[in-house]
Order: C-alpha cells, then sequence, then structure tokens
C-alpha cells in the first residue's frame, strides 16, 4: 500500500455575447470530457542542492484573505487546511483508498488497530515526537491526551464549529459531554501516553479506519490551548497568530490573510527537512501568471482554471501537474434551518424552495457543459453524483446527473403549478403568488461575475424570476457566515465542497451535520447513513450497492442539493523543487515527496 498525508453586476457587451453563447444547445448526455491524460501528477528536478539558505516560495492563488484559523477542530475553509499542512503534523497518513495506516510508516505520527469483538479502534503513537516550542512555552512530547484534547474541544457543549455531528456520537459518553451531562467522554480510554482506546456505541463498519470517518485524526497541545475556553479558541491569538504544531515546518511569522512564513523544525520525528523556509503568499487571480512569469514563485497553490489560457503551451521554467480534484461545486436550496439548541437541523416542507420539480427544473436550466468549456476552458466539467471520481467503485457511475434541458425544465414546472398567470414572462408560484427566487453566489473568481449572470439568463428563460441577494456577488468569507447562519434572503445559493478523504458524506448531509445547508432531513436519508456505517457494509459489495442507491435517491429522489461541477486541479513548480507529487498523490511515496525531504535544487 501507498500513503499519502493528508460588486455590482455589470457585464461588459463581450461578456454578454458569451453569456448568450453558452446559453445554447450542447449534447445533453455529455458528461463532460475532464480528462487528465494530458497531466503529470508529479515531477523530479535532477540538479545539485543549492548552497546557502533554502527558501521554497508558494503563491496561493485567492481572491479572499485566508481566515488564518490554525487548527484542525475549528477551521472551516480549505485555505486554512493548506497551509496547516506545513506545520500542524498529521495522526495517520491514508493510503490510496483514503484508507488510515495500520502499521507506522513515514509521515504518520501514530498507526490504528481495530478488535471487533471488543468494538474498540486503538490509536497508537510513535514515542519522541514533540510539539513546537516558542517564546510562550517549551516543545513537549506529543501524547494520546492531545487527541483526547482534539476530542474534547469538537464535542464541547459551548463548540460552534462544524465538525460535530453523528460520527463523533458513535462513540461512547460523547453525547453526555456534549450535553454537559459528564466533565470527560467516557469511551476515550487512555492505556498509556501512547496508547489510546476509541470505544463505540455500537458495532462500527469500514469507516473506522477510513480516514475522516469515525476516528479523529489529529491532536491538539493541550498545555498550550487547554487553558482557553472553548468559545474564545478561534479567535485567540495562539491559534490566529503564534499557532503550534508537530509537523516538519513551524509558523515563524505571519501577515493575517496575505502570507504565512515558516522555519524549518529541527525536531521533526519524520527527519530534519532539507529546507530552511517556507513563505506562502496569497495572490489575486488576476496576478498569479504574471508573478510565474517573473519566477515569483516555486509553486502555486489553487491555480485557477480560468487562467489555464496564459499557460496552457507551457511555463518556462515550471512543470504543469493536474488531477481530478476531491471537490465539487453546487446548488443548495435552503429547505429549513439549523436549531443550535439541539444541534440539528430542522426541515420544513413548506419552505419556497420545497417543490422537488421546483429544485430540478432549476437544475435542467443551466448548461452546465458549456460553462465548463467557455469558462473554465475544458478543466471543469458537469458533475453526476454526490460521490466525486476519485473515490473510484464508490460512485454510482451510471449516473447523468441533470444534463442541459429547457424544455424538460419547463414541463417540471408546469406539471408542479409554476406557470405565468399575469402574462408578464415570470412564472407565479401554485397558490397564484409572485414567485422571486433570491439566489446568493460567491466573489471567488474572474468567471463568478459572468457565470452567475448566465444562471440568471437560464432560469428567466424558463420564466423564473431569479435575483442575486442585495444586487451583487458576495465575498466569501461574508458569504458561507450568511449561508451558515440561515440568512432567511437566501433560497438557493451556489457553493464547493471538498470532500476530504471520506466517501460517507454524513458530515455533509446528515441530521446532525452543521455543514447541511439546504438543512434538508428525512428518515430515508438517515437510514442510508446508518447502513454506510454499519457492520454489514463491511463486505465491499454490499457497501457500493449501498453508495449507489443512496446516490441515485439523494440525486433525483430529493434533490435538496445539486452537484453542478467538477474540476480539474492545476499545479504549477518550478525546476528548483527537486520533487513534487500532485496534493492528491502527495506521500505516494513520503521519502520522495514528502515535505521534509523535499530541496532545492540548481
Amino acid at each position: 500500500m501507498s500513503f499519502k498525508k493528508k460588486f455590482s453586476l455589470i457585464a461588459t457587451a463581450a461578456s454578454a455575447a458569451l453569456l448568450l453563447a453558452a446559453c445554447g444547445g450542447g449534447d445533453s448526455d455529455k458528461k463532460g470530457s475532464g480528462s487528465n491524460d494530458k497531466f503529470v501528477e508529479f515531477v523530479e528536478n535532477e540538479g545539485k542542492p543549492i548552497d546557502g539558505e533554502k527558501t521554497l516560495r508558494i503563491g496561493m492563488v485567492s481572491d479572499a484573505a485566508f481566515p488564518g484559523i490554525f487548527s484542525w477542530e475549528l477551521y472551516s475553509f480549505q485555505l486554512d487546511n493548506q497551509l496547516m499542512a506545513y506545520n500542524m503534523g498529521n495522526i495517520f497518513a491514508e493510503d490510496e483508498n483514503y484508507q488510515y495506516n495500520q502499521e507506522f510508516v513515514d509521515g504518520a505520527l501514530g498507526k490504528l488497530s481495530y478488535d471487533k469483538d471488543r468494538n474498540v479502534a486503538t490509536v497508537t503513537l510513535q514515542k519522541g515526537a514533540k510539539w513546537q516550542g516558542n517564546d510562550e512555552v517549551e516543545p513537549e512530547e506529543v501524547t494520546v491526551d492531545d487527541i483526547v484534547f482534539a476530542y474534547e474541544i469538537i464535542c464541547d457543549p459551548e463548540y460552534d464549529g462544524v465538525r460535530y455531528g453523528d460520527n463523533f456520537e458513535k462513540v461512547k459518553g460523547v453525547e453526555e459531554y456534549h450535553n454537559g451531562e459528564a466533565d470527560s467522554i467516557s469511551g476515550l480510554v487512555a492505556v498509556d501516553d501512547y496508547n489510546l482506546e476509541i470505544h463505540f456505541k455500537e458495532p462500527v463498519g469500514f469507516q473506522v479506519y477510513q480516514a475522516g470517518g469515525l476516528v479523529w485524526g489529529y491532536a491538539a497541545p493541550r498545555h498550550y490551548l487547554g487553558d482557553i475556553p472553548v468559545t474564545e479558541l478561534q479567535e485567540h491569538e495562539r491559534v490566529r497568530e503564534h499557532p503550534i504544531g508537530f509537523g516538519p515546518f513551524q509558523v515563524n511569522k505571519m501577515v493575517p490573510g496575505e502570507s504565512v512564513e515558516y522555519v524549518a523544525n529541527k525536531d521533526y520525528f519524520g527527519g530534519a527537512p532539507k529546507i530552511d523556509k517556507i513563505v506562502v503568499e496569497r495572490v489575486p487571480t488576476s496576478g498569479i501568471v504574471a508573478a510565474l512569469q517573473a519566477g515569483e514563485f516555486d509553486l502555486t497553490l489553487n491555480f485557477p482554471s480560468t487562467q489555464y489560457e496564459a499557460i496552457k503551451d507551457g511555463l518556462d521554467g515550471y512543470t504543469i501537474l493536474g488531477t481530478t480534484e476531491g471537490s465539487y461545486e453546487y446548488l443548495a436550496f435552503k429547505l429549513g434551518k439549523w436549531n443550535a439548541e439541539t444541534g440539528m437541523n430542522e426541515y420544513d416542507p413548506n419552505s419556497k424552495m420545497a417543490n422537488l420539480n421546483l429544485r430540478q427544473a432549476m437544475a435542467y436550466s443551466l448548461d452546465i457543459d458549456q460553462v465548463g468549456e467557455r469558462f473554465y476552458q475544458g478543466l471543469r466539467f458537469r458533475a453526476t453524483s454526490h460521490i466525486v471520481p476519485v473515490f473510484g467503485d464508490y460512485m454510482n457511475k451510471e449516473l447523468k446527473g441533470y444534463p442541459y434541458d429547457p424544455e424538460k425544465a419547463k414541463e417540471l414546472l408546469d406539471e408542479a403549478g409554476y406557470k405565468d398567470v399575469d402574462g408578464d414572462g415570470f412564472r407565479e408560484d401554485p397558490d397564484g403568488n409572485e414567485l422571486v427566487i433570491n439566489y446568493m453566489a460567491r466573489a471567488n473568481s474572474d468567471a463568478a461575475e459572468p457565470i452567475a449572470k448566465y444562471y440568471l439568463q437560464a432560469w428567466e428563460a424558463v420564466g423564473l424570476n431569479v435575483q442575486l441577494v442585495d444586487g451583487r456577488l458576495h465575498e466569501v468569507n461574508t458569504f458561507y457566515d450568511r449561508v451558515q447562519a440561515d440568512d432567511p434572503k437566501i433560497d438557493v445559493h451556489e457553493g464547493g465542497w471538498g470532500v476530504g478523504s471520506d466517501p460517507t458524506p454524513t458530515n455533509l448531509y446528515g441530521e446532525k451535520a452543521a455543514f447541511n445547508f439546504s438543512r434538508f432531513v428525512d428518515e430515508k436519508n438517515t437510514e442510508f447513513f446508518k447502513k454506510m456505517s454499519s457492520v454489514e457494509a463491511l463486505d465491499e459489495k454490499t457497501r457500493y450497492e449501498i453508495f449507489h442507491e443512496w446516490q441515485e435517491y439523494f440525486l433525483y429522489d430529493v434533490a435538496p442539493v445539486i452537484p453542478t461541477i467538477w474540476r480539474t486541479e492545476l499545479q504549477l513548480v518550478s525546476n528548483r523543487v527537486s520533487a513534487w507529487a500532485h496534493d492528491s498523490k502527495a506521500g505516494k511515496d513520503l521519502h520522495k515527496y514528502g515535505l521534509h525531504v523535499v530541496d532545492i535544487v540548481e
């Protein structure tokens, strides 16, 4: 097995013409090319290591500032996830099937085992790994108590992050701790400093080894953060400005939202890094190509497909890496609200968007194949499932998603009673009342504005009056704040998920999932999630069948969230970097591609 680590909406004449072209018909059965055959996924550059200080310069492409929450338990945005990869450290590595390692491997501090007879998982740590020190604390050994502390953060009664949910409640004592009825989590038993037993309430299935599944794969430094109330952690300087981890690099200084400088952690348990320093700097989408042409960066994160045209023939001094992302974009329809007191989503069958035909019609109205071709140079393509292709056989490949079919959209609306009663060109609701649908979108790329305008035009073409919330796109952080708070102005929003390493979508669409932004809940969906994590699902054939049935049900029978786009992710790597693998392959051979062994060469 191999393992890896883990504005105002005013269009120009040109963009308007492009939008009208994008409204044209396409092959309704087309699933998009999305092929990565023309890209390599890793590169090795020959050369002698340079003399003197070695600095890896990374351009993080984002039009929004990164939040800067250095906590696996508290962060919400992918940008922070990427930043933590350098300094925070991982308990486990993941193999090609996204399973946690059961033996010690390079790049992972621990290993995982499961006793099916006792229904107990055991996390075992290597000895000698240390949390980084700083002006406030000395280096201190990482123990299983730090894993327990990570659980305590997420399961605390005052925790207001997005990670608490069904998976945690499968551990004995978690619900009692979360409800304030116990001072500790009874199912977490520290045998000694290096062995932690996790006792489950009921037999569990394959998810026990699944990364991002039933076992939390990270630790938090109790000696550094333990005295800070959970409600204050997210904004505390020890999380935002002076975080510590046990990874190969350590945060040295930071310009909040803009850049982070890391220095080598000479005491890293995997071996001292060959690079002395890493500098990650945020770069707007419009500036990344010029910055690369000037040789300002050795590596990119989140290279935008909208800029591919400028570098598709190659860029001197760089190799282009590419692979299909473990993520997708979507449309989510607001169907209820989050109850903070109960920690549950509450579905409202009388909400404006509760009609299934209405939701499906909005999906069939959009020519996503053309969006991928025209706005993303073919590097993004229409999604056909809520399970992404990187999950292999978990994905139901028979599904076609929602190909462009405006006539079917009109039929669905007619059938459900959405008709233009007053002759103004817009449909009223089935009761004859005016129907205005409020759509919220992110200002997250150069393509965001023209795509939003196209969506509005496409919906208008089938008779739906859809308006942008506040008449504009929204900065990403503000966008998600309002979505998560169930802003009543929002009826439907677009968004994107990074799906992590667990194909099980409980944490996105479960009844206790804070990420379940549509707030949809029903018994059948909940039952599917129970089956996915059952002992029955230990059988591979049965497991795949359950996943395939759920995808068809969630995509067509209820459709509270509709996947729209899958993405090809690009990275540019300078010839100065000795070896690098794309994120999805990072650590395939950690002795070659691990952060601590990468070098800068002439």
